[in-house]
């Protein structure tokens, strides 16, 4: 018989919520990228076997080797003329560079001496001392007037302090005299420079090579064209092994995302189940909670109550179990509680073959006489109910009616703490309840932290 839809349904639904949700994960096709990878290894290649035969042509393609001695050694000695030449260059670049930086301190001095000497109609120190020498000639022959000799005494005072300030510029002169004279001499050592013998050297030298190359400008052309070739062939394969490169990267950037998804995906799975287990872990706490509360919301005392009506009705057949209490007043109103039914009545451990007490006064007995035992005897259940219920059993007869007193008196006893000890263990049982909620907070209270922890720390 097909199921009907509706079953169906519910399985299905069913198996969707217990199977983990999970997510499928693309693995990056390498297959594609090795495929290009070894085009460009064979392209390679072929650019390697290409290489070989222009090797092997500039190989072919020599000039001869006196030729070639020859020109190396043209070769060598136009080096050291072009060392000798730059050296040249050099020196003659440093001693510009001092002529230049001499001139420069020697223009400053002259500048100083012609702002000295622009205030009056002085050169030097000796054209002061004859117009000195004069005007006191002049004073000296007394054919003076007072006003005239007055101011030629003045004159000769501002002219003697005037030659001491020459003094200085005699100083400054000689120092540009020292100038000039080391201008001149570098530009003697600037002339020695030039060597002209080295030019005409390099002259010579590169007409020789000029007149080699061009009588073997055919080899030469091809030589360079093969080397031209081969410097392509070289940028070629850089380009192919820097797309190899590339490739690779490529593909690395994508495993490696592919494998940090992997380990999300992981770390959620394993989230997921980590929250299954602790649901499945809090609902059987839940439930067991649940059992302890309707299991302490039975009536406390009734296996041993039940045990000793048990025991009544077996140690005196017209003992009648009184009707059942309602469970009204001893049970709490809970509407969360399950219901349990509980058997009125137990079956009674007892041998029918013969009876344990002689002598009942019965209207039975007196229809019908009975055979007394010989031995009296206890089955092996009622002794152990007995004993669970801490009353010694009857060895005869004559004990029974003792032992029948003390279930009575256990039964009224039990009966009377059976409300109290039953409320005492609802209590009871709400406290274990009360506490496993409080832990149940507790615990989602550092999950959360450790959750806000994690995301602070991502």
């Amino acid at each position: 018989m097909a199921p009907s839809a509706t079953t169906a349904g519910t399985s299905s639904s069913a198996s969707a919520s217990s199977a983990p949700n999970r997510k499928f994960i693309k693995r990056p096709d390498d297959k594609a990228i090795k495929e290009e990878i070894d085009k460009l290894k064979n392209d390679i290649k072929k650019l390697d076997l290409t290489n070989n035969e222009i090797n092997a042509q500039i190989a072919k393609a020599q000039i001869d080797q006196k030729v070639m001695d020859k020109r190396n050694k043209l070769q060598a000695e136009l080096k050291t003329l072009i060392a000798k030449q730059s050296q040249g260059k050099n020196e003659r670049q440093t001693i510009n560079d001092q002529i230049k930086a001499i001139d420069s301190t020697m223009k400053k001095r002259i500048a100083e001496i012609q702002q000295q000497t622009s205030k009056n109609n002085f050169k030097n120190v000796a054209e002061i001392d004859a117009r000195i020498n004069s005007l006191d000639s002049l004073i000296d022959a007394g054919n003076l007037k007072l006003a005239d000799e007055r101011r030629y005494v003045k004159e000769m005072s501002s002219l003697r302090k005037l030659r001491k300030d020459f003094g200085s510029i005699e100083k400054t002169q000689a120092l540009i005299d020292q100038d000039k004279e080391k201008i001149a001499d570098l530009k003697k050592k600037l002339s020695a420079t030039h060597n002209k013998e080295v030019q005409a050297k390099f002259e010579e030298i590169q007409k020789e090579l000029d007149a080699i190359n061009d009588s073997n400008k055919t080899i030469i052309s091809k030589r360079n064209e093969l080397y031209d070739k081969r410097t392509e062939i070289k940028k070629e394969k850089d380009a192919k092994y820097d797309e190899i490169r590339k490739i690779r990267s490529e593909f690395d950037e994508k495993f490696a995302h592919f494998k940090q998804q992997l380990a999300e995906e992981k770390k959620r799975r394993d989230e997921e189940y980590k929250q299954k287990l602790e649901e499945e872990k809090q609902q059987k706490k839940r439930e067991r909670a649940e059992k302890e509360l309707a299991e302490a919301s039975i009536p406390a005392f009734t296996e041993e109550i039940n045990s000793i009506h048990n025991l009544l009705s077996y140690f005196d057949p017209s003992y009648v179990k009184p009707a059942k209490r309602s469970e009204a007043s001893t049970l709490p109103t809970n509407t969360n509680l399950r219901k349990i039914d509980f058997p009125e009545d137990v079956v009674i451990i007892k041998k029918e073959q013969e009876s344990f007490f002689a002598g009942s006064k019965g209207k039975k007995a007196k229809a019908k006489k009975q055979t007394k035992p010989k031995n009296f005897t206890v089955a092996p259940d009622v002794v152990v109910a007995l004993s669970d219920l801490a009353i010694p059993f009857p060895t005869k007869e004559e004990e029974v009616e003792e032992t029948v007193k003390t279930l009575k008196e256990t039964l009224t006893a039990l009966e009377e703490k059976q409300e109290e000890q039953t409320k005492a263990n609802i209590e009871r049982a709400k406290e274990r309840i009360a506490k496993l909620k409080d832990a149940e907070e507790d615990e989602d209270e550092e999950e959360q932290a450790e959750e806000e922890q994690e995301q602070d720390a991502e």
